[in-house]
């Protein structure tokens, strides 16, 4: 019988398929980011060679989206559970800690979601995005807020939110309390949702 093919750390690789192709890539964009993600640098961290990949997906863009799919189901997940029997101010709260803290644990998955277009030629994943702002616009509903008023205002939220997890990731927020900074912007953002 012929021997299993090991990887280069002596250890057998692990039997590969879509779902755990991606789940190795989720886990190898935290540690090296976004960019580096090839099928190359992929396989080398499952044991294998690059063409195996192959077997379970289609091409290193095919993994890309396949990706940035699971990472906005992830974080529509994550902000529905969070935002679970609250409304308004304390929902507001809640969502913008857990997004951040998402981020900041989670450094190039986030480098993922942030990089999908809100429109385009795929369909599905235009849908996909639109679903992202929808536990936002749920909240929002308890402010009053409705249709494309509440669509606009779920945007003008996450773009604040994630223009602050920006200036933390390159340092530009080293030197300060950014907790504090980030409360403070977190409260004005839910004010001025209650005077819309």
């Amino acid at each position: 019988m012929a021997a299993q093919p090991t990887s280069t750390s002596g250890r057998r690789p692990a039997r590969l398929s879509r779902d755990s192709i991606v789940n190795a890539a989720l886990t190898f964009l935290d540690r090296e980011g976004w960019d580096a993600l090839t099928i190359n640098a992929l396989a080398t961290q499952l044991g294998t060679k690059g063409p195996s990949l192959y077997n379970h997906v289609h091409s290193l863009e095919d993994l890309r989206r396949t990706v940035r799919m699971r990472v906005v189901a992830d974080i529509i997940g994550m902000l529905n559970t969070v935002g679970q029997g609250r409304t308004r101010d304390d929902a507001v709260t809640a969502m913008a800690s857990a997004y951040r803290s998402y981020a900041h644990h989670h450094p190039g998955r986030y480098s993922a979601f942030t990089r999908m277009p809100l429109g385009g030629d795929d369909p599905e994943f235009t849908e996909a995005t639109r679903a992202a702002a929808a536990p936002v616009i749920s909240v929002l509903g308890s402010y009053g807020l409705d249709g494309e008023n509440a669509f606009y205002a779920a945007l003008e939220f996450w773009s604040a939110m994630h223009g602050f997890v920006l200036l933390e990731m390159t340092g530009a927020m080293n030197g300060i309390d950014a907790d504090a900074v980030y409360s403070d912007m977190v409260v004005r953002l839910a004010s001025g949702m209650e005077r819309r």
